[in-house]
């Protein structure tokens, strides 16, 4: 102790070090995640971050003694070593930052599931944990703290405003990103451009916002397609006038004078302003039918082949066949797009979305839509029973019952990942005898990792795909998949036998693209072998997320039905709602009917958007028109109105539980 103690010579501002430690750290986490470096971003990102130092230095100035200050340095130094650390490990594994509420929802299942793992990854990443403490280890060992007085805190204070001034005019005049600090806040998107101290801070104001009044942006007038393309009233065949899609006796604008909430009020308002949509001519197409609705996990339509998954290409090609479908990365992984396929809605609260649904009744989904009308009802997963605390939400979703690994299923063997098929054969007799049922599945053997030594899924089906020309992460990919191919081939001939192919129809959407392909320590990939699957070289978010949907009933095959427009999972729902004829209000979902006359828009949470005439990535700023159509700022500005008030209404929507409002006013 006495020789540690004399090799402290030096004495060293807690402020000073804190401000430095905090510059650092940032440092560290850009160059690790920085594909393409940017100046104003550097600039902007380092004038943060002297803001969170200045902060710190600030607080910690308040501390009596200097040993004391230097202590509570030395560990918040650490503190935020640690935060660093786990953003950087979750961007490397999920490819995205999540803010905290997402990671507190997911930590018990990751440390419960993944363990090893977790430990394999801080193994093989020693050098990183070195190098985020190595501030508050040299502090410690090797200074002094000093004390600070009244001068250095009122320099501290004038830098955290001096900092931020800085920091907001590098991002506004040297960066494209600065929409997130005017409403387009997105926490991923922030960390990447400004630092995670920056998306901290806004996730924060975000939260606060919860209690501040909704707002949506005033209506833009909708551009139009150019003159001389669009056809004369006399050319246009006469249509069929289908009634709206709304609720017989449910008045929005009724409901908007006489509520005494304001905040509801607005919503109702905003709600009324919509255009409802019509019905068409395939409402009512499955009226009657049992539904078996699945999320499939990391699902692509690289997957589907007709030689190598003849179930699955069958499914997707003899059903309602979709060319341009989307599941975006909504950014907390799995539950988010479960949510997004369910419920109908934008997943804002990352991790946290799915217990949304025990606190306001989402009466539109497809379980509450069919047990009011007396279907037997269950929620399958083949997964631990409280992942996500599945247990306790599954329920509030429209489903009697909800069963999965350690929970009901007791033929589904405790490997990882877990069978389709095993949790198909134990499951399917429970129900294919019932009169009507509504089912729902999450599966899990499409999940990483893709080694032979980490999925046993891959393990089992490995033969079938060994001469395939691929790399080994690919290969175990689709192995892995295959077991899932094998469930469906398992489901699809058990609904023949029984003969209700007919009257059933089968949903399958992805939860998310198969990210255990991208370049990661996590997932022990040195390349990128998504690239690889998807045979590119190089490709975006909206290329990336390119996936398949798949509807199907014995009743559609040979009916040659296609959706060739741009679609995505929120309009799953109202999609099921209308084929299976459910009276329902279109304005209560951002979603659409794809059969509808409704204007295909698909759209990202970073709101980078898609439509038949063009698509706008935010990452870079670009907007490409397709199909020869001119680029019109009117239509632009008019999109993003729609992507902005879209995203704003599912926040709220979260926020106040305005479905139970909804509920309330329906007529009985």
């Amino acid at each position: 102790m006495r020789k540690l103690q004399s090799l402290q010579k030096w004495t060293l501002s807690p402020g000073v070090f804190l401000m430095g430690t905090a510059v650092y750290q940032e440092w560290l986490l850009h160059f690790w995640i920085t594909e393409e470096f940017q100046w104003g971003r550097f600039a902007a990102l380092t004038a943060f971050a002297l803001a969170l130092g200045c902060t710190l230095a600030f607080l910690v100035s308040w501390i009596p003694g200097p040993k004391a200050a230097k202590r509570t340095a030395v560990t918040l130094a650490a503190l935020l070593g640690m935060v660093w650390l786990l953003e950087y490990f979750i961007s490397d594994a999920y490819q995205v930052f999540m803010p905290p509420v997402t990671i507190f929802n997911g930590a018990g299942g990751v440390a419960q599931d993944y363990l090893g793992l977790v430990l394999s990854l801080l193994a093989r990443n020693i050098w990183r944990i070195a190098l985020v403490m190595l501030p508050a280890i040299g502090c410690g060992l090797f200074f002094r703290g000093r004390k600070t007085g009244w001068k250095g805190r009122g320099l501290f204070a004038a830098g955290i405003a001096l900092c931020w001034a800085l920091g907001l005019g590098a991002a506004f005049g040297l960066t494209r990103d600065a929409g997130c600090f005017q409403g387009a806040y997105v926490f991923d998107s922030t960390v990447r451009a400004y630092g995670l101290h920056t998306g901290l801070v806004l996730e924060l104001r975000s939260g606060a916002g919860s209690s501040q009044e909704p707002e949506f942006i005033q209506s833009v007038p909708q551009a139009t397609q150019p003159e001389e393309t669009q056809p004369q009233a006399s050319e246009q065949p006469e249509k069929t006038e289908y009634p709206q899609q709304v609720v017989s006796g449910l008045d929005f604008g009724e409901l908007a004078e006489a509520e005494s909430n304001r905040h509801i009020s607005a919503i109702h308002s905003y709600v009324d302003s919509l255009t409802p949509a019509r019905q068409n001519e395939y409402t009512g197409l499955f009226a009657g039918k049992n539904l078996i609705l699945i999320t499939a996990e990391a699902l692509c339509k690289e997957a589907i082949d007709p030689e190598l998954t003849p179930t699955l290409y069958r499914l997707a090609t003899q059903g309602i066949q979709f060319t341009d479908y989307y599941q975006p990365g909504w950014g907390a992984s799995t539950i988010s797009g479960e949510f997004s396929n369910v419920v109908g809605l934008v997943p804002v609260n990352g991790g946290a979305c799915m217990k949304e649904v025990t606190q306001q009744n989402f009466f539109l989904t497809m379980g509450h839509q069919l047990q009011k009308q007396g279907y037997w009802s269950a929620a399958y997963h083949n997964n631990s029973l409280d992942f996500y605390e599945r247990n306790k939400t599954h329920t509030y979703l429209g489903y009697d019952r909800f069963l999965a690994l350690y929970g009901g299923l007791e033929q589904v063997q405790p490997v990882w990942p877990e069978s389709d098929w095993e949790m198909m054969v134990e499951t399917v007799p429970q129900y294919l005898n019932q009169e009507h049922f509504s089912v729902y599945y999450m599966t899990v053997s499409g999940h990483s990792i893709y080694t032979l030594n980490g999925n046993a899924m891959a393990k089992k089906n490995y033969d079938k795909v060994a001469d395939l020309p691929y790399s080994e992460p690919v290969k175990c990919y689709l192995a892995a998949n295959l077991e899932l191919e094998a469930a469906l081939t398992y489901l699809v001939e058990q609904l023949e036998e029984a003969g209700i192919a007919d009257d059933t129809v089968i949903a399958i959407s992805p939860d998310h693209y198969p990210y255990g392909l991208e370049k990661s320590s996590t997932w022990q990939n040195d390349g990128n072998h998504l690239a690889e699957l998807y045979g590119v070289e190089d490709y975006n978010h909206i290329v990336r997320d390119h996936s398949a949907l798949i509807i199907w009933s014995g009743c559609l095959e040979g009916q040659n039905i296609t959706v060739d427009t741009p679609v995505f999972s929120l309009d799953l729902l109202p999609t099921l709602l209308n084929l299976f004829g459910m009276e329902y209000d279109s304005r209560l979902l951002v979603g659409r009917d794809v059969f509808s006359e409704e204007m295909p828009l698909v759209f990202w949470p970073d709101y980078s958007w898609k439509t038949e005439r063009g698509m706008y990535d935010a990452q870079s700023g670009k907007y490409t028109p397709l199909d020869g159509q001119p680029e019109d700022p009117g239509y632009l500005e008019y999109i993003r109105s729609l992507v902005i008030n879209k995203t704003n209404y599912c926040r709220y929507v979260a926020d106040r539980n305005y479905f139970n409002y909804v509920l309330e006013a329906l007529p009985s």
